[in-house]
């Protein structure tokens, strides 16, 4: 009995590691993954200062700025904000505001859906405290979606899409080590007379790392061309 509780509570415990490690360490792969791909054409056209400090005006891409015409990003007594001037009018917009920080790192997507108004400004949004800079894509207007921009194939994002199918490879494995393992002790009645051999180890979790790693390139470079090539059909480019 004694046994079968401890190895109830290695197996609670390897599951809550593999959960913290994939909460943790995923999300910021993505995002630093996601950063390799940005074209950024967003500029700082100019600086103002109201009573709280400085505003960064800035213009967005060219297709951007079809309906969002510049936006300012500064601090109020409430924190970081962003708000966009309108340039045309649209019933519906949708647009993803991509916040960096000081480190050039990505702190996060903001998706915004706004309804047509009279305001010639958008909405205000709040931005983390940490916010350095701030990219605006246009991703729906009406009833037309946007296809996101793509950067050529680089080796900054083959870099964080090796790092990032790597760590999904090592989570999978860890997973399945513990879920087999703790299959044998059921099996064998938590005695450790059952277990695999270390070439059949080596085997399953080799394998099975391996075709993570395929399996995941294979879905990020097809999206990453297929998208990039739409984008170039639609808009010109």
């Amino acid at each position: 009995m004694l046994y079968m509780s401890l190895w109830i509570i290695w197996f609670v415990m390897g599951i809550c590691f593999v959960a913290v490690f994939a909460v943790m360490v995923f999300p910021k792969l993505m995002l630093r993954t996601y950063a390799a791909t940005l074209p950024v054409r967003d500029r700082t056209v100019g600086r103002e200062t109201d009573g709280h400090g400085e505003v960064l005006v800035c213009e967005p891409s060219a297709l951007s700025r079809r309906y969002i015409r510049s936006y300012r990003v500064g601090r109020d007594k409430e924190g970081m904000y962003f708000r966009g001037e309108r340039a045309k009018r649209a019933a519906f917009l949708a647009y993803d505001l991509i916040v960096f920080g000081a480190s050039n790192t990505i702190l996060q997507i903001l998706h915004v859906k706004e309804k047509f108004n009279s305001d010639p400004f958008t909405e205000t949004v709040r931005l983390p405290k940490r916010t350095d800079l701030v990219i605006l894509r246009v991703v729906c207007a009406d009833d037309t979606p946007f296809p996101p921009e793509r950067r050529p194939f680089n080796a900054r994002y083959a870099l964080w899409l090796t790092l990032l199918s790597l760590s999904l490879a090592f989570t999978v494995d860890l997973f399945l080590w513990l879920c087999v393992t703790f299959a044998c002790r059921i099996l064998d009645r938590f005695t450790m007379t059952v277990s695999l051999p270390l070439s059949s180890w080596a085997a399953l979790l080799g394998v099975t790392a391996l075709a993570v790693v395929a399996v995941c390139w294979a879905v990020s470079l097809a999206r990453f061309f297929l998208l990039r090539g739409r984008g170039k059909d639609e808009n010109g480019r």
